[in-house]
Formats: C-alpha cells, sequence, structure tokens
C-alpha cells in the first residue's frame, strides 16, 4: 500500500524534471514554419499534378488507339465480305494482321516512352521534396538552438536570483 514515504510504483510525481521551455514570443518557429509548410505543400503539389497529367495522357492515347484499332477490326471484317477468292481472303487477313502487330508494337512503346517520362519527373520531383525536407530540418534545427540560446539568460537569472536570497 501507498503511503507519503513510501510511494506506488507508478507514482512518478516525485521525479521532478526541468525540461527547457521554449518561450514563444520570438516567433522564430513560425516563420519557419510558414516557409516548410509552404514548399513542402509545393512539392507534393507538383507530384501530384505530374502524376495525373501523365495518367491522363497515358489513357488519352490509349483510348484513341483503343477506337482506332476498333475501326480497323470493323473494316478488315468489311473487307472480307468482299473476297471471292481464297487468296484475297489470306491476303486480306495477312495485310490486316501486320499492321495490326505494327500498331500494337507502336503503341507499347509509346506509352512506355511515356511511363519512362512520368517516373523521371516523379524521381526529381521527389527529389526536390527530400531536399525541402532536408532543409526543413536545418530551419527547424536553428530555430530549436535559438530557442536554447534565448532560454540560457533565463536559467542564469533564475539561478542568481535563488543564490542571492540564500546569501541574505
Amino acid at each position: 500500500m501507498a503511503t507519503k514515504r513510501n510511494p506506488d510504483v507508478f507514482d512518478f510525481t516525485a521525479l521532478k524534471f526541468e525540461w527547457p521551455m521554449p518561450s514563444f514570443t520570438n516567433w522564430a518557429f513560425a516563420e519557419r514554419e510558414d516557409r516548410i509548410e509552404a514548399k513542402t505543400v509545393a512539392g507534393f503539389q507538383k507530384m501530384g499534378t505530374t502524376m495525373w497529367s501523365h495518367a491522363e495522357k497515358a489513357f488519352e492515347e490509349h483510348m484513341e488507339f483503343v477506337s482506332h484499332r476498333l475501326h480497323e477490326d470493323f473494316e478488315c471484317a468489311k473487307s472480307l465480305t468482299q473476297c471471292v477468292a481464297p487468296e484475297q481472303t489470306l491476303a486480306t487477313l495477312q495485310d490486316f494482321y501486320s499492321k495490326m502487330a505494327t500498331e500494337y508494337q507502336e503503341h507499347f512503346e509509346q506509352q512506355a516512352s511515356l511511363f519512362r517520362d512520368s517516373f523521371s519527373q516523379g524521381a526529381a520531383a521527389v527529389e526536390e521534396l527530400n531536399e525541402a525536407a532536408m532543409e526543413n530540418v536545418g530551419e527547424l534545427g536553428k530555430a530549436a538552438e535559438e530557442t536554447l540560446e534565448e532560454m540560457k539568460p533565463a536559467k542564469a537569472r533564475s539561478r542568481g536570483s535563488s543564490t542571492a536570497k540564500t546569501q541574505k
């Protein structure tokens, strides 16, 4: 059972730590925080804009390709109905499939190129965001150092007043 002389195991009131309390009158954190927030938000906006613009372009190109291929498929079916000899049918199908294979290959190369561009631009945006984060850490470190420097005279004054009381 806990008493005044024998405190409870989880009674931490007996432990008193003196933590340096920053004075928030110097606005050292506020100005830096505004700049940090602006850079960070701008970085994320740039990443989002890059991603959405490339996705939009990729989907637009793909839909154009699908529309074109569907039109070509119907044209092939229409031309097959007009074939009268097996040689004509084979020639039509051979032309259709070779053209189709070439178009699919070109479309895939365009999509892969767009993906590479998107990836490299996204990586550049991430790198900028990383640089902003490193700069933010440095700025916050400076603000913390300034606050600690500001706290030193206050500690010295409180020690000086306590020693003056003991000397009287």
